[in-house]
């Protein structure tokens, strides 16, 4: 009996303790330059405690000694000023997309040291898939013995915990295991997260959403999807699937008939639907917002597109009660004038404007580097739980 009580205080003192060494950490990256005895104060933790975290986190080379404080008025000392060290490690994150895969190498304040871009639409297999993805990371990997893990970015269902794809519709693929496929290949941990939900994290992180604590991404580009955060953190949903804006209803009259492998509202606002439109046309999807300031025809299809678009975004505004609402993605950041002239009008016709009063759209900052950035996030928050 007195084993077991022993071992239960042992496991409550081992996990004060995490917790304790996560607070210190947190604190260190939030505020360079800091001493030991400035955390100890601020967290309300004994210096003994906070010393013995420090020097572990110095001897591992996360944290850096940098420089010396000011004394006291007492005098004394000066005390050692401490930093996290950003190139401690690196991360790379992947963005897989409609038409390109882009793979950058960052450390882990974000600053990014290589990239590398693919076409990807011609993938047509999992086998496809999985030698693209490896060709993508190939020069960024030369340094595993430095990399922390891996991020990657799809456009589909994804279950967050466990890595496993259900569905990604750009490609027509399904049930991919790729956490686990892709770590036995790369030999490095793994995090995989849907494109839009890690996009949502880029801009939190990085982005014109850095100091919000509830927003809504909509992301425009092959597809279209949403990605969501409560309280400053990530809502998935219970198994990662929260976000999946292209599956909305806004005209089920219409919609009943539906035949195409994307969403919905993806019907009526995606690459994807605009590229089938544009096939008798012989024009690009930038061609077809280019003429439609001028083409009555594009004119009237994009109205109708950000219309739909406009309700579904209603439809979630209404939902969710969020400060912000950031529109990025491939079309959206480039199209963000177009689009916002033709959806922000409708918006303002539904949304009671109690609640709309307090909503800003911005147009997303980190244009084709939300996801990557994202991933590459992902990968701290999931290995030191930041």
């Amino acid at each position: 009996m007195r084993d077991t009580t022993c071992s239960k205080w042992g496991e409550i003192i081992l996990n004060s303790f995490k917790v304790s060494e996560h607070r210190v950490f947190k604190f260190i990256r939030a505020n360079p330059l800091v001493s030991r005895t400035q955390i100890a104060s601020k967290l309300r933790l004994s210096k003994v405690l906070v010393s013995q975290i420090v020097n572990r986190f110095v001897e591992s080379g996360v944290v850096l000694e940098v420089a010396k404080g000011q004394s006291s008025s007492r005098g004394g000392k000066k005390p050692v000023l401490l930093s996290f060290n950003c190139e401690y490690r690196y991360v790379i994150g992947v963005d897989v997309g409609g038409t390109k895969i882009k793979a950058i190498l960052a450390d882990l304040d974000g600053n990014i040291l290589q990239q590398k871009n693919l076409p990807s639409k011609d993938i047509r297999s999992k086998k496809d898939f999985y030698v693209l993805l490896r060709e993508s990371i190939g020069s960024l990997i030369d340094r595993r013995d430095r990399i922390l893990g891996i991020g990657i970015g799809v456009p589909g269902t994804v279950d967050s915990e466990s890595g496993f794809v259900r569905y990604m519709p750009a490609f027509d693929l399904k049930d991919l295991d790729l956490k686990r496929d892709f770590e036995r290949l790369v030999r490095l941990p793994v995090f995989v997260g849907n494109d839009v939900t890690l996009n949502a994290l880029g801009e939190l992180w990085k982005g014109v959403a850095n100091g919000y604590k509830n927003f809504l991404m909509v992301s425009l580009g092959t597809g279209t999807g949403a990605g969501i955060v409560i309280n400053g953190e990530l809502y998935e949903g219970s198994r990662g699937m929260a976000g999946e804006m292209g599956y909305t209803v806004t005209d089920w009259s219409r919609e009943k008939m539906h035949d195409l492998s994307f969403g919905r509202l993806e019907r009526w606002f995606s690459g994807y639907s605009f590229e089938r439109f544009l096939r008798s046309f012989n024009k690009t999807v930038k061609e077809f917002f280019d003429l439609s300031d001028t083409n009555e025809e594009f004119s009237r299809v994009l109205d109708e597109a950000c219309e739909h678009l406009a309700l579904a975004i209603c439809n979630a505004i209404c939902l969710l009660d969020p400060e912000l609402v950031v529109i990025g993605g491939g079309i959206g950041y480039n199209q963000y004038e177009r689009i916002t002239k033709r959806l922000l009008p409708v918006v303002e016709r539904v949304v009671p404007n109690e609640i709309l009063e307090h909503v800003e759209f911005k147009k997303a900052a980190l244009a084709d580097l939300g996801v990557c950035l994202g991933a590459v996030y992902l990968v701290q928050k999931k290995i030191f739980v930041i």
